[in-house]
């Protein structure tokens, strides 16, 4: 916004707190001269700094993420968009802030529990809507596109979390959280999130936004290309990879079948067997995303979800923490309440 436009925003609002009944009216309202009154405006100032961080304001983020993308997202999914990562932007408030006036570390978790509910929900909605509808019938029905598979509905749970930090986040900074699928094993859905500075990166296009415009960048050499792969780096505030299970009941849906409920991934062919190589010379090369240009085969799939495994299987061997618990065998240093019981 221009100087003049802030100046006649600001001659704007001065005109009209000179008018005597809005006066009246803000006073009334707010009930300044009540007693404790201006405490209570204290307190809505504080609440309004603070949305994000109210009662049930979470539970309203969630079910604003996931209710959009299954029902209202206007525009399909196409498949060759599996592994393109997700935006969602926020800010950090005071009550997110520790001790060193940042981001506390505990709250990035919070918030990547939307931008990932908004991912994975828009990935396999269709998977969710099909069975939602089949399994409201009575119970003699059978999955129509998927015959013997087990009855009941969907449901999604994390399994996991790790996150890596890298650098601070400023009071009431703004960040972009990218969160795509890396890839899945036979239980687990893997889906990577980078917390990054806005404006950064510029995506050539938007899949589910057809309307945006996107920046398409065109690399002269190796150099330029090393130069923007530098300052994407530069711009991390840190990396989580989680883990989610899909369960019917009590029976553990495969990934693949869930991708192929969701319409996300073809059938394999049958006897099909990946021959290439998730990379060269050992190296793990870079996920990006396929274009929509080039044709979504298994190969292709297969190749994308090697190159991600070989990340995630790090996380895998975390499970092995679990066994050295050992109960304090061999004493504990003390026992301490944290608040008041």
């Amino acid at each position: 916004m221009s100087r003049a436009s802030l100046a006649a925003a600001g001659a704007a609002l001065a005109a009209l707190a000179s008018q005597p009944s809005l006066r009246t009216f803000i006073v009334k309202w707010s009930g300044y001269n009540a007693p404790g009154g201006v405490w209570r405006i204290l307190a809505i100032f504080f609440a309004l700094a603070n949305l994000k961080n109210m009662p049930f304001v979470w539970h309203f983020r969630f079910l604003r993420s996931f209710l959009y993308q299954l029902y209202l997202q206007p525009t399909p999914i196409p498949p060759h968009a599996l592994f393109q990562p997700m935006v969602t932007s926020t800010r950090t408030p005071l009550l997110e802030m520790d001790y060193n006036i940042h981001k506390s570390n505990s709250t990035y978790f919070s918030d990547m529990d939307i931008s990932r509910t908004s991912l994975f929900t828009a990935l396999i909605r269709n998977a969710i809507r099909k069975n939602s509808r089949l399994y409201g019938k009575k119970k003699g029905v059978e999955v129509l596109h998927n015959p013997g598979a087990p009855r009941g509905k969907h449901v999604i749970a994390l399994g996991g979390i790790m996150c890596l930090f890298k650098r601070e986040i400023l009071p009431y900074q703004k960040f972009e959280m990218w969160t795509r699928l890396l890839c899945w094993d036979q239980k687990w859905f893997y889906l990577v999130t980078h917390l990054v500075r806005p404006g950064v990166a510029k995506p050539p296009s938007y899949t589910l936004q057809p309307w945006k415009k996107g920046k398409k960048t065109e690399f002269e050499g190796d150099e330029e290309e090393k130069a923007t792969r530098e300052k994407l780096k530069g711009a991390i505030f840190a990396t989580a990879l989680a883990k989610y299970v899909i369960k019917r009941g009590r029976i553990t849906v495969p990934p693949e079948i869930a991708l192929q409920d969701a319409d996300m991934v073809p059938m394999k062919p049958e006897g099909w067997v990946y021959k290439g190589k998730a990379s060269e010379n050992g190296d793990v090369d870079v996920l990006l995303p396929k274009p929509a240009g080039e044709e979504w085969t298994w190969d292709v799939i297969e190749e994308e979800r090697l190159r991600g495994l070989s990340f995630a299987e790090n996380f895998v061997a975390m499970d092995g923490l679990h066994e050295v618990w050992d109960g304090g065998k061999k004493g504990v240093l003390g026992e301490y309440v944290d608040l008041l019981f």
